[in-house]
């Protein structure tokens, strides 16, 4: 992971946190109807979907970044069936 990523990652949890503590903090007093009330916290919840939204475009752009790096390799296909069985085995005991 990145250290945008984390920092991203970092920002929503913070903002999630924000939005909970305001929610607990009340209101206003001028502010009576319930759809005003969502809406003035609204914001910070929004700030913690868009961090993640943001994450998750930029760790994409990470995997397909990497994916393009790595050296492509040919697949050899074993012809014996037992050869290729033990293969394995042995490459899953390391």
């Amino acid at each position: 992971m990145s250290k945008k990523e984390i920092l991203l990652l970092s920002a929503a949890i913070g903002f999630v946190i924000i939005w909970i503590l305001d929610l607990r903090a009340g209101t206003p007093p001028e502010i009576n109807t319930f759809w005003t009330r969502i809406f003035y916290h609204y914001s910070w919840l929004m700030m913690a979907v868009g961090c993640l939204f943001y994450f998750q475009y930029v760790k994409q752009i990470r995997l397909k970044k990497e994916e393009q790096q790595k050296p492509q390799q040919p697949v050899i296909e074993e012809k014996d069936q037992k050869k290729a069985a033990r293969k394995a085995l042995l490459k899953g005991k390391k």
